[in-house]
């Protein structure tokens, strides 16, 4: 197991507007052969579920990183491909277990679509007090499934 990325680093990139799912995929990015650079860009779409408050970035980085460790490669037998789906599912629910769902909505209890919702968010520093320790509680959590 690596070692675990520091909470302080965690809400300093935060501010710097490197993403949930930019830091989740990145911190894998070198047991991966995976330049960081191209996993902050391949992640950086997938913040705040999407843009949508949809599938949490951390959860979106986490399965980029099982993908990249144990995706099938193109065509495969159904029980590889199935293998490959247990371990994502029993990552998920073990993250939705924790965080009350895989829904920004859900681990943030704010809608971000809406004023009202990214204003609470703004207003109460949920970036920083829920999402950052919730990128070094994914990568801790993934550590299991890889």
């Amino acid at each position: 197991m690596n070692q675990l990325p520091e909470l302080d680093e965690v809400r300093e990139n935060f501010n710097m507007g490197i993403i949930c799912a930019q830091q989740v995929l990145a911190h894998f990015a070198d047991r991966l052969d995976l330049p960081e650079a191209t996993a902050l860009r391949v992640a950086s779409a997938f913040g705040s579920g999407m843009g949508r408050a949809e599938v949490c970035g951390c959860v979106s980085g986490a399965l980029m990183v099982l993908g990249l460790m144990h995706g099938p490669e193109g065509p495969c037998a159904r029980p590889q491909k199935q293998a490959f789906y247990d371990r994502r599912d029993a990552f998920t629910e073990a993250f939705a277990k924790a965080h009350g769902g895989l829904l920004c909505r859900e681990v943030l209890g704010h809608d971000l679509t809406t004023p009202e919702g990214m204003a609470a968010v703004r207003k109460d520093n949920l970036f920083i007090t829920t999402c950052a320790p919730l990128v070094c509680a994914t990568c801790a959590l993934l550590e299991e499934y890889l």
